[in-house]
Order: C-alpha cells, then structure tokens, then sequence
C-alpha cells in the first residue's frame, strides 16, 4: 500500500526587486525578496482531485463550510503566504505585526475539496495565490469560484431592486463548456469582475484549465436565503458538482462582525 506524504509546493520564481535610491518617506525593512505561497496538502489528495471550489468573502465562505457535505469541519490543508519581514523591524516602528490568515482546504468528496480564500489578503497578492493554487492541481482539473458582490456594483438598464432574485451571474474561460442554464446567465457588459476570482480566472485562461465564477449580487452583508439559492442554482448546474448535496437550510443569516469596508469589485 503507497503511503500518503505530506508534499509541499513553493512558487519556485521568487523575484529580486530592485531598491529604489529615492526611498524617503519609506520605512525600509531590509529585505529584497518578494512574498511567497506554500501549500500544504497531500500530494495523493490532488491527485484524485477532479474540481476545486473556492470560496471568496466572508459571505461565500460561511455558504460553502455550512451548506456544503464537508466530510470534517476540520480543514485537510492550507495555503500558506511566507513573508520575508522581520517583526523586531517592525516593532521598532511601534507596529504590530500579524501573520497573514491561511487559505483552507476541506474534504467533500474524493474527487471535490473546498478552499476558503484567506479573508486577509491583499490585492497585490491575488496574481500569485492563484497561480500557486493552480499549479497545484492538474491542468484537467475543473475550478468553481463562489464570490459575493454588492448590487449596487451591478450594472444594468434595470434597477437591481426589479430584476429576478437572486441576481447571479457567471463568468467563465474560454475552454469552459458551459450548460444551457450557465449561458444565460453570463456577465453582461459592461459588468468587470475583480479581485481573487479574476486573478483565477485569468490563470485558468492562460493555462487552459476549465475555471467559471459565480458571482451573487446582494444589498447585505449577511448570508441570506437569496445567495443560498443562487449558490446551490449554479452547483446543480455544473457538471462536477450537479449530483452534490446542498443543504438549503443551513445556520442563516449569519452576522458577519468583521466585515471590512470598500470594494471589492471593479
């Protein structure tokens, strides 16, 4: 019997980045070498691995760990952001220095994990997790993005108050086959999707792996009944996921105490 290993990967292109001679008014901390993704996740669990779903946001992450079959709520791995900061650097400034929040992976099948995105990562750092996540896993592998955004960065002819609920849309790569339903359902223009789910999306593209986001347009900033539906719409109209039990009655609405503030979106 083949005994399962612990394997992780590192993004092998750590770049040097040139120091700027001009740095006043700058807090320098003494450190030439860009951030890096590790993750931590049994090499034979990706093997097996057929479809991915990430969830982006506080909202479509308390969707996914609630209303999902998780085999454990306890998380099988992670993706882990390895900075190169000395906090005696920091401290000296009278800053407090907080280790960035992993992203998890769960179980839900032998074929289907789950990664939450970590809720503390910053913009300049989408490109790179998902490009490590990506490598990740086979080119055949199917990616499924759950993401939330404010309607009122819905743009339409017809207020969001008077079009069907719930309001999803889908964005998906261009070798991504998508069903009858999807297709109806894409992203009109002039409509942009931003942040971790189109930093996938656009590694899935260059790559040729089959990636669609699902996007859910909402007026809060709770998990309501409405994401919960048009969640569990999209699943049941994906190929991968359709035979995938999705409990409609989970712990909602949920209050989210730590929302942050700003768009998310462009």
């Amino acid at each position: 019997m083949e005994s399962t290993s612990l394997r992780i990967l590192e993004d092998p292109k750590t770049e040097e980045i040139p120091e700027d001679d001009d740095d006043e008014g700058f807090i320098s901390f003494a450190t030439t070498k860009i951030p890096t993704y590790t993750i931590q996740l049994d090499e034979n669990i990706r093997e097996k691995c057929k479809t991915v779903i990430l969830s982006e946001g506080l909202q479509a992450t308390e969707f996914a760990k609630n209303h999902l079959p998780l085999v454990s709520p306890d998380p099988i791995g992670k993706l882990i952001k390895q900075t190169q900061l000395d906090k005696s650097d920091i401290e000296i400034w009278g800053l407090q220095y907080k280790e960035p929040e992993p992203s998890l992976f769960f179980q839900i099948s032998q074929d289907i994990l789950l990664c939450t995105c970590s809720s503390t990562m910053s913009s300049e750092d989408f490109y790179l997790f998902s490009q490590t996540v990506i490598n990740s896993f086979k080119s055949t592998t199917t990616v499924l993005i759950l993401t939330v955004s404010a309607s009122s960065n819905f743009k339409s002819d017809d207020h969001p108050t008077f079009m069907e609920t719930p309001l999803m849309r889908t964005l998906a790569t261009s070798n991504y086959s998508c069903s009858d339903f999807l297709k109806g359902t894409r992203l009109e223009q002039p409509n942009i999707l931003g942040g971790v789910a189109a930093g996938i999306l656009t590694v899935c593209d260059i790559k040729e792996v089959p990636a669609i986001a699902c996007v859910v347009f909402s007026s809060t900033l709770n998990l309501e009944a409405d994401m919960v539906e048009g969640f569990t719409k999209f699943l049941g109209s994906v190929e991968s996921t359709r035979q995938l039990p999705v409990s409609r009655t989970g712990r909602f609405p949920i209050r989210i105490q730590s929302a942050k503030t700003g768009n998310l979106y462009i």
